[in-house]
């Protein structure tokens, strides 16, 4: 069985040209030295990445016609429901009883609030 060498060749920077003895005879630790910034960019990806995952959970819609029925079950049994409604330009969750229907609203009581919905502003119930 034969050995086989492996020699490593050294790269190295001529800095003979400085009139410095500590540049002359500074050694560059390659790669180690970046270690630390490389890990915290990939925390700070992996943190956006999270973040970002959370913020584009899709939320399936309920059809309007299952929305009416959930609401009037939750009215005759007095179960108590979250509801899922678009307000402005975020969704809000209230958890509650639904107490009546006026018009094309429901109120929701919750234990601190009363909630006036409108029913098409209802993306889930659970």
């Amino acid at each position: 069985m034969q050995q086989v060498r492996i020699r490593r060749i050294k790269m190295s920077v001529d800095r003979s040209y400085s009139p410095y003895e500590v540049i002359r005879a500074y050694h560059d630790r390659g790669m180690m030295k970046w270690g630390a910034f490389a890990t915290g960019e990939l925390t700070e990806a992996q943190n956006t990445f999270e973040k970002e995952k959370k913020e584009d959970k899709v939320i399936q819609v309920l059809p309007h016609h299952v929305v009416l029925h959930l609401l009037n079950q939750s009215f005759s049994n007095q179960v108590q429901i979250k509801v899922k409604y678009q307000s402005k330009d975020k969704l809000t969750e209230v958890y509650g009883f639904v107490s009546e229907f006026i018009n094309n609203q429901v109120r929701i009581k919750s234990t601190d609030k009363i909630y006036l919905i409108s029913i098409d502003q209802i993306v889930n119930i659970s």
